[in-house]
């Protein structure tokens, strides 16, 4: 991954707004350098750091969802002379979830369960798979279960690697076992878009509203409870109160807390492979692995 700073930055920008003006970082994923910038009385956003398929699938949501759900419009997808994959995007006013005080994000927990549910109403195409979609808007499985069960599907996921890599397996194995137990629970009404990776940094408001959803790389179809196992997998303390008030709602059904549990189990399996067998860049896998024991052994 190629980093940048402003300097090299604005060539790229000016390539297309030669008039750009008041380019200013801003705080941005794990690997992703994020930029605003004005033109022509316009603001809009550069983006960097990520896959260009990631951009491309973002584009993809932002065609197909943006007249119902708070996306950003992706204006344009180019790569530098090196290959390094750029986007340029609509600027959404608001701040981040992450940078409200306490109170201003209590008062927004309505707000973002509205979002969820309407995302759970959301139309997909038709055939158009379950799981990850690429940026056409295809995803590779053919049932939900399929997705689901993939993470302990040899085939797919080569967890011997791990014990070479040093790590002990113990807790992955005990959560497969659980996930594979416990799989045939999985069953659902209706598949919609699911973004993915729901958090504090993806989420923009504005006066009491949610005016952005960000970062669409790891959208997928499927279950809409799957982004509230990712909330709560995660359990931010700034999100402490959304959290509460989602298992405030869930947790008395005992089917809906069954699946979030399998659903949790599955994004720390998934994190701790990427992490551990693929180097990819992640959260701690030492809390990571932590937190698949706590839910299996006190659940969510």
């Amino acid at each position: 991954m190629r980093v940048m700073n402003m300097n090299q930055v604005k060539p790229y920008i000016q390539k297309h707004y030669p008039n750009a003006t008041a380019l200013t970082p801003l705080t941005g994923g794990l690997v992703s350098q994020t930029f605003s910038f004005r033109s022509n009385n316009e603001k809009y956003i550069f983006q960097t750091g990520g896959a260009r398929d990631d951009y491309e699938k973002q584009r993809y949501v932002s065609k197909q969802y943006r007249g119902t759900l708070p996306v950003r419009e992706v204006l344009r997808i180019h790569e530098t002379d090196d290959g390094t994959a750029y986007c340029i995007s609509r600027y959404i006013e608001g701040r981040k979830l992450f940078d409200l005080s306490d109170h201003e994000r209590q008062e927004l927990v309505m707000p973002i369960m509205d979002i969820l549910s309407q995302m759970a109403q959301s139309e997909i195409p038709a055939d158009a798979g379950y799981g990850r979609f690429d940026a056409t808007g295809h995803a590779p499985y053919q049932t939900w279960v399929d997705f689901v069960s993939a993470i302990y599907n040899d085939s797919v996921y080569d967890w011997p690697a791990l014990v070479p890599k040093g790590f002990n397996d113990a807790v992955v194995r005990k959560a497969i076992a659980v996930l594979h137990r416990n799989i045939h629970c999985l069953e659902f009404e209706k598949s919609c878009l699911v973004h993915g990776d729901m958090g504090s940094y993806n989420i923009i408001t504005s006066n009491g509203h949610i005016t952005g959803l960000i970062d669409w790389g790891l959208a997928l179809y499927g279950d809409p409870l799957y982004d509230i196992a990712n909330l709560l997998f995660w359990d931010e303390k700034k999100l402490m109160d959304l959290n509460q008030a989602l298992k405030h709602k869930h947790f008395t059904n005992e089917t809906d807390k069954q699946k979030l549990t399998c659903y949790a189990l599955r994004i720390g399996l998934e994190e701790i492979y990427n992490t551990v067998v693929l180097n990819h860049i992640g959260y701690g896998v030492k809390w990571v692995s932590g937190r698949v024991d706590e839910v299996l052994k006190n659940g969510l």
